[in-house]
């Protein structure tokens, strides 16, 4: 019998688990291991994934996923494997860096042994800081670690982002009660068998001699699962303070645990406390400053390489089953779960919210919410900013000197800067809607709806957000894959949202549309998106088969109960996300966005030359001219292949640049300057074959430098940016080819 033959509150004990060794481990982190208690709640809607109650957590698992799990009905039938627990002593000393990940799964993060390079970023430098104490927070995902963070950090000095490619800290130095602190918040894991790009950065983070104390998050609410990481950190000999978080809910639960006791089970410190509100934040402070100047266990030996030296202490289990059935030993008698009010009201929403049809309809309704705040109402500060990059364009044209210089500070620079500037309030819009959906643990549960439509062609179900996102702007949506787990979903969703038509292309196809398919423009538009949504599956579909084929892609997630957002923590997670979209697109869009300028300004003519002239002798213009054998197989003429060139700054300046060098006279607005630009391309000699080809080249190849260069963000690598310029424009080019191939025969 296996997990997927349970029907709804039913209960029964694992016997075993197959599947990959990924898997396997993937699991057992999360306590499916033989003897374990489970219970089935409820199915998606559409049958896959389900979802599991065990140790005080519920947990989905795709239908196929829960097949590999065999259970049997009855506690006897399964041999509960017992750890020796002797109270042997053991003298050990831990490597100086801690196993690097699998190679099926590595990201070739700061801390890693795959890394093919040290990275400065990846590193916790806190000796340079001359901090008194450095302080490393560790916890499980959805303990409220990051919100322990900010209530102990309380804003002071400054803050460092320290990241590998997939997974970062962030650092902050404070003073408490004249302690100079540098406290760092690790990303959450599991465990630290550095199985997973996030186990590797934590384990390597902290075998670096770095760190004088621990502090370990825990959700008491979900004891036995997160004491697993407990042990596993005992290992390391780091003197540790446990913070038994989320104690409100705990005690309005009428749940119970004698404290006491588990400290002495644990021979560490345990501080009851409600990281949202602050409480037991100072006491845990005070108790780690304390254990840390008492029991720093860092020597440094004659040769000058630092090891950890661990002594007096107790050999524990650390994996498998052992380490679970310890974990129960140690709570049995002094741990007791309750349901609460929160259990309940989780419960409660998600008979709506994802049990039944109807939760499609309202998931589809907040998506479209968060798509239109993110697009619409976000529409307005962007032209409020458009507006103000426009005027200081003008004002310095104003009082500058006309020259090369001039030109090159307004079209170059301030054009360059701009193209990044006005995007910001979508991208703090959509991470605003963002946090709230993770801090309120809606976003598990519109995975958990996407995930049967996505998981066809090789998407995780989170890959939803980020593609809707897409029809709007390609940047934040690129920016949202990070929500995605696993490494290889989110790279294959980064390579496939080029596809997805955003708004800039929208004149585009406006222009073209009305110019050549009047008649059946509208048509012409919904054939488009639907195209791209093709492309993007068919892609996504495709990668999958040849991209990083031996790693595996897994729906186990954790389904966290429904929880109030913080507002402080929201806002301060959302101007951290537009924070970091500046610095990291600033630069490389300047860069290119002044290169685009000066291949359309030299060689300048001191002749006076209209627009469109100087154009043509221009560096793009030659290039157009220069690319005519490659595009004309096509239908397109030069002007056309200096079109598609400009668009690769912006797709908007593709009509712009056809209106400079189709004579489209610059005295007239915008909407105007469409219809005139519709009337000059009716009266060129460009075919409705070629149109077409061209709707669908301009559709299909990469939207603009932003969205390249936060692809090589967000990968943390340029050959997977590169490869999407390259993929994508391969595909518009073939595609492009057989369309107007194809209509020429009609």
């Amino acid at each position: 019998m296996n997990l997927s033959d349970l029907k709804n509150n039913e209960t029964a004990f694992v016997s075993t688990v197959g599947g990959s060794n990924a898997f396997h481990l993937r699991l057992e982190e999360m306590g499916f291991v033989p003897g374990q208690e489970v219970t089935r709640l409820y199915a998606s809607p559409l049958g896959s994934p389900i979802v599991f109650s065990m140790l005080g957590q519920r947990v989905a698992l795709r239908r196929g996923e829960a097949e590999q799990i065999s259970i049997v009905s009855e506690w006897g039938d399964v041999a509960r494997e017992r750890p020796e627990t002797s109270g042997e002593m053991v003298s050990r000393v831990l490597p100086e860096r801690a196993e690097s990940c699998h190679s099926s799964c590595c990201a070739g993060c700061a801390g890693c042994g795959h890394s093919r390079r040290s990275r400065r970023s990846g590193r916790m430098s806190g000796k340079a800081d001359k901090a008194d104490v450095s302080v490393a927070l560790v916890g499980n995902p959805n303990c409220g670690k990051t919100a322990f963070f900010n209530a102990a950090s309380g804003g002071h000095e400054r803050t460092g982002n320290y990241a590998g490619v997939t997974v970062g800290s962030v650092e902050r130095h404070v003073v408490f009660e004249g302690t100079r602190l540098r406290i760092v918040d690790l990303p959450g894991t599991y465990s630290l068998r550095a199985f997973s790009p996030e186990e590797a950065f934590v384990s390597n983070e902290l075998a670096k001699n770095d760190v004088d104390v621990i502090i370990n998050v825990l959700d008491v609410n979900n004891l036995e699962r997160n004491l697993l990481l407990t042990v596993q950190l005992r290992e390391r000999g780091i003197p540790m303070v446990g913070v038994l978080n989320m104690y409100d809910e705990f005690r309005t639960s009428d749940s119970r645990l004698d404290v006491a006791e588990l400290e002495r089970r644990l021979d560490m410190p345990l501080i009851p406390a409600v990281a949202k509100h602050k409480e037991g934040v100072e006491d845990t402070l005070r108790a780690a400053i304390s254990l840390a100047r008492k029991h720093k266990t860092v020597q440094q030996p004659a040769g000058g390489k630092s090891t950890w030296t661990v002594t007096e202490r107790t050999k524990w289990p650390t994996d498998g089953t052992g380490a679970h059935a310890f974990i129960h030993e140690l709570l049995d008698g002094i741990y007791e779960l309750k349901e609460g009010r929160t259990l309940r009201l989780t419960a409660l929403a998600d008979k709506f919210l994802a049990r039944t049809p109807l939760a499609y309809l309202l998931f589809f309704l907040l998506m479209g919410l968060i798509f239109y705040a993110t697009f619409e109402i976000g529409a307005y500060p962007m032209e409020w900013m458009e507006g103000g990059v426009d005027r200081l364009s003008g004002w310095l044209s104003s009082v500058m000197t006309a020259g090369w210089g001039r030109d090159l500070l307004v079209g170059g620079i301030i054009g360059g800067v701009g193209s990044v500037i006005v995007f910001l309030p979508n991208i703090l819009i959509l991470y605003f809607f963002i946090s709230i959906l993770e801090d309120s643990g809606y976003l598990s549960r519109a995975a958990l709806l996407a995930d049967p439509l996505l998981r066809r062609v090789g998407l995780h179900g989170k890959s939803f957000i980020p593609m809707l996102m897409g029809f709007g702007c390609n940047v934040p949506a690129v920016m949202a894959t990070r929500t995605i787990e696993s490494r290889k979903s989110r790279l294959v969703t980064m390579m496939t949202l080029p596809f997805m038509s955003c708004s800039a292309r929208l004149p585009v196809y406006t222009v073209l549309s009305g110019a050549f398919f009047p008649e059946y423009a509208a048509w012409m538009m919904l054939a488009l998106y639907a195209g791209g949504i093709l492309a993007a599956f068919s892609s996504a579909w495709l990668l999958n088969k040849f991209f990083h084929r031996s790693e595996e892609s897994h729906f186990v997630m954790e389904m966290p109960p429904y929880r109030m957002p913080v507002m402080y923590g929201v806002l301060r997670h959302t101007w951290e996300k537009g924070r970091q979209y500046l610095h990291k697109m600033g630069g490389i869009i300047l860069i290119a966005s002044v290169v685009v300028w000066a291949l359309g300004y030299f060689p300048h003519s001191v002749e006076k030359v209209t627009p469109a002239q100087q154009q043509e002798q221009s560096f793009l213009g030659q290039i157009g001219h220069a690319m005519q054998p490659v595009i004309e197989p096509l239908g397109y003429d030069w002007r056309m292949g200096v079109g598609l060139l400009s668009g690769i700054g912006a797709k908007e300046l593709m009509v712009s640049t056809l209106g400079v060098l189709y004579n489209v006279p610059e005295d007239v607005d915008e909407d105007g300057a469409r219809t005139r630009l519709s009337e000059a391309l009716q009266a060129s000699d460009i075919s409705q074959a070629a149109a077409l080809g061209y709707l669908v080249f301009a559709l299909l190849y990469f939207p603009c430098l932003a969205t390249i260069a936060v692809i090589r963000g967000e990968s943390g690598r340029w050959k997977y940016a590169l490869f999407t310029a390259a993929y994508t424009t391969a595909v518009a080019y073939v595609a492009a080819f057989i369309v107007y191939r194809v209509a020429l025969l009609f």
